[in-house]
């Protein structure tokens, strides 16, 4: 292998933060906080994100030295890992083709919620190796459960702030569907544009998803018989 993906140095994320969705899913709402609380959007933007992010992941590399030999390598620090792109090993950071040292005899797994990576070639992983990962990771907004930084493209917030209306729509449809003294016809109508809202943002997904040049899921070799190669 004589290329990788070439993750660099992430850039400065998105200026927009959490209150500026929040705005944004209320002006889709035509709402001003009456009816539609922080709780309601905050979760209806976690659910845009769970589905946005397996369209368009946000990408993150990391370099682990290893403390023991042997073919399973735990990465507790890795607790965003989705999935791996590219894995160097031995990673020597100085060669003129660092790519040159990728490996694809690997699996990943999670145990009680923790990834491992297991190796099942012949180069076996020892102390004080150096691995290398690229690896897709969740998409953020800057202050949504403690994130620190916006990583969602700038020109996929109304995308996804469209989508969480839907969302948010569906949630309130569901409490009036709870609630003595509602208008006939008023949760199924809710219903229903929070279905439609949502069914075109998971279409614009569609879309997003074709904008990158590369599967953003782990490369895995599964051989059906001796035959296959």
């Amino acid at each position: 292998m004589t290329g990788g993906s070439g993750i660099g140095t992430p850039s400065v994320g998105s200026p927009f933060n959490l209150a500026d969705y929040r705005t944004a899913v209320l002006a889709n709402l035509q709402d001003t906080g009456v009816k539609y609380s922080t709780t309601t959007i905050d979760e209806a933007l976690r659910r845009v994100l769970n589905d946005y992010t397996r369209a368009f992941p946000d990408f993150g590399t990391a370099t682990i030295t290893l403390t023991s030999s042997g073919r399973t390598i735990a990465l507790p620090t890795l607790t965003d890992l989705i999935s791996i792109l590219v894995c160097l090993h031995p990673y020597v950071s100085t060669l003129t083709d660092i790519y040159s040292r990728a490996r694809e005899d690997y699996t990943v797994t999670w145990l009680s919620g923790v990834p491992s990576l297991h190796f099942s070639g012949s180069l076996l992983p020892k102390a004080g190796d150096l691995v290398y990962l690229e690896y897709t990771k969740p998409q953020l907004i800057k202050d949504l459960d403690s994130a620190t930084v916006t990583t969602v493209r700038q020109d996929h917030k109304p995308i996804l702030t469209a989508g969480a209306a839907g969302y948010s729509a569906l949630i309130r449809a569901q409490s009036i569907n709870e609630q003595w003294g509602g208008f006939p016809g008023q949760m199924p109508n809710l219903a229903q544009w929070g279905n439609a809202m949502v069914a075109q943002f998971k279409q614009q997904l569609v879309i997003i998803r074709q904008e990158l040049n590369l599967s953003p899921f782990t490369k895995t070799k599964w051989k059906l018989d001796k035959e296959d190669k």
